[in-house]
């Protein structure tokens, strides 16, 4: 057998729509580097609402259900509990601050 044979078996074997591992690399930092930017958006948003004087809470609390959310789906795909623990820890977090927000609003 040459390499483009074994190639196409493995080819055939796979499910459609499936991602290589390459696209899963990809896809994986494309998130962290999302987070970032995100949470750099965030600082930014942040500072501008505290020279305004404007509650910042909900900056925070965005922030942390984008975080929530990363680690609910990793606890999805890999079932691993230390994933679960942190999506529940920054959703409560986020939670908290939401209401902080609401509370300094009313």
């Amino acid at each position: 057998m040459d390499k483009d044979e074994i190639l196409r078996r493995v080819q055939k074997n796979q499910k459609p729509n499936r991602l290589d591992e390459m696209e899963l690399d990809i896809l994986n930092k494309g998130c962290k580097v999302g987070m970032i930017v995100g949470f750099i958006a965030c600082l930014i948003t942040m500072c501008v609402k505290m020279f305004a004087g404007i509650p910042y809470y909900d900056v925070y609390a965005i922030y942390c259900f984008m975080s929530g959310g990363q680690w609910f789906y990793r606890w999805i795909n890999l079932k691993q509990r230390r994933d679960l623990y942190y999506g529940i820890l920054w959703c409560i977090t986020a939670a908290g601050f939401f209401i902080g927000y609401l509370y300094e609003i009313f």
